[in-house]
């Protein structure tokens, strides 16, 4: 009896990944490595292949030893093709987009006048779209390469935060060139849970697909927060067209001065351990590497005060 609850339970799951995974596979097809798209796919087919064979009593392995095997050889191959996306894609995509970009006419010589300042309502659609750029490793692979609908759609996630949001605009045009979501843990600002995160993914995706980011997704991402004693700055990036400029490190250095004047002890924020750039702007401002997060690729950084 145990037997067979396991084998439903772990059919359900499969089921449920591979209706929530092939379409995203096949949306992201040509934006992330061949090898990852084939793994997360083949991920559920093999588990529901092998489940659903004990679950309806079919004999694939009996006359067939080395047929387990194989399908053993083949998970494990699909589990070290996602983990191998998960512990360098970060890292490698920011390579690629480097290599690949093209200066940019729009962005001047010298040191451009950038005001550091909290975000209005006409900044966040193009906050949402410098963070679908800084993270297209992340949002191109869940929600598509469409980046101008990405950053749509992050900008309505961001309004449910907007106390918590501040962006680095151009003084003389008011060009969003670099946006900052700092979690202070103020109970006054709205959680985004599930609910409110619902009605916005709605409207870009399937049922399914929305409610799977909106009940799952989201908050896992929220998982970690500021408290009363750490600020967290949840996001932070400077649209590829003006880093180099200094305003990275103008954004970490006012969320500091933020979480500072709210009587924080430290702040506090994570990255990939891929993500060298990043690394060095947060370890040269002052922040202290605390390792990364049990079974994830994600380092922790804390700047005490």
């Amino acid at each position: 009896m145990l037997g067979f609850v396991i084998a439903l339970v772990m059919c359900l799951g499969a089921l449920a990944g591979l209706i929530v995974v092939l379409p995203g596979a096949i949306r992201a097809w040509r934006v992330v490595p061949a090898y990852y798209n084939l793994a997360r796919a083949a991920l559920p087919v093999l588990t529901l292949l092998y489940f659903g064979s004990i679950l309806f009593k079919i004999d694939l392995f009996g006359q067939r030893p080395w047929l387990s095997f194989v399908l053993l050889g083949l998970l494990f191959l699909a589990l070290f093709g996602i983990l191998l996306f998960i512990y360098r894609e970060p890292g490698a995509s920011q390579k690629r987009e480097l290599a690949a970009r093209k200066p940019v006419a729009a962005a001047p010589a010298g040191s451009p006048e950038i005001e550091i300042r909290p975000a209005r309502d006409e900044d966040l659609p193009l906050a949402g779209l410098v963070f679908a750029k800084v993270f297209h490793q992340s949002f191109d692979l869940d929600f598509g390469p469409n980046r101008a609908r990405n950053g749509r759609l992050l900008g309505e996630i961001l309004k449910v935060k907007q106390p918590e949001i501040w962006v680095a605009a151009l003084k003389e045009t008011g060009q969003v060139v670099g946006a900052l979501w700092l979690d202070l843990g103020d109970p006054r600002t709205p959680p985004l849970t599930g609910p409110a995160a619902w009605p916005i993914f709605k409207k870009y995706f399937n049922r399914l697909y929305a409610a799977y980011f909106a009940y799952f997704v989201m908050p896992n991402i929220m998982d970690v927060r500021g408290s009363s004693t750490s600020g967290y700055i949840q996001w932070v990036g400077v649209d590829p067209a003006w880093q180099g400029y200094g305003v990275g490190r103008r954004l970490v250095e006012q969320a500091a001065r933020l979480a500072q004047a709210a009587g924080k002890r430290e702040i506090a924020l994570h990255t990939e351990r891929s993500n060298r750039r990043a690394r060095q702007l947060y370890e040269s401002s002052g922040f202290l590497n605390q390792g990364t997060f049990p079974l994830s690729p994600r380092i922790r950084y804390v700047r005490p005060f």
